[in-house]
């Protein structure tokens, strides 16, 4: 805003709100993404499932900062203020979106969460493991955890019969729930291993 203090007196009230909207949208996104590169991700830390998942603090700057500046390119050549949010809006619901569609299609090339052949559920009995979605308290839903069974990776539905388990605690499997889930609880401060 800054640079261009002094011309910004002479943009009407929509070119001012448009250069508003975007270069806020865009500090605040430098910020949250400086902030998740350092290994602080609000997103990740203590999260609980939300009703609406795409609809994060990421996703809403997104979509305020392509928003924005694509609305004051518009504006460059269209003077109508509906015809510039008209454009403005696809562009800013897909960067929103962006990330999520990735997400998803990343986790379709993920390992099933248990192999079909030759698995026996009870030899996650002696394993330990790492939550990687959030499991929520006294089996009112369930999460993932990931193990190392037969040294190799796998994600398995996890349920806890106690206290909260956000994504990174290191877990014990303490009992089979059903076919597809375990139950699990959290290990004070040791690193999880592989079962023999």
């Amino acid at each position: 805003m800054l640079l261009f203090i002094g011309s910004f007196d002479f943009f009407t009230l929509t070119e001012k709100l448009l250069w508003s909207l975007a270069v806020v949208s865009t500090i605040l996104l430098l910020i949250l993404g400086t902030m998740s590169f350092f290994g602080y991700d609000i997103d990740q830390e203590h999260k609980k499932p939300q009703k609406w998942p795409w609809l994060d603090e990421k996703s809403i700057l997104l979509f305020f900062a392509f928003f924005g500046w694509s609305s004051i390119l518009a504006h460059l050549w269209e003077e109508s203020i509906g015809l510039v949010i008209i454009y403005g809006i696809p562009i800013g619901l897909l960067a929103a979106f962006a990330p999520q569609l990735f997400n998803y299609l990343k986790s379709g090339q993920k390992q099933p969460l248990l192999p079909k052949s030759n698995f026996n559920l009870e030899e996650t009995l002696t394993s330990t493991g790492e939550v990687l979605q959030y499991i929520p308290p006294h089996i009112k839903g369930r999460g993932k955890v990931h193990l190392n069974l037969r040294n190799a990776p796998y994600q398995i539905n996890a349920v806890s019969q106690n206290g909260e388990l956000p994504a990174g605690v290191p877990v014990r499997v303490v009992a089979i729930m059903d076919d597809q889930t375990i139950i699990v609880e959290p290990i004070d401060g040791r690193p999880p291993h592989a079962a023999k």
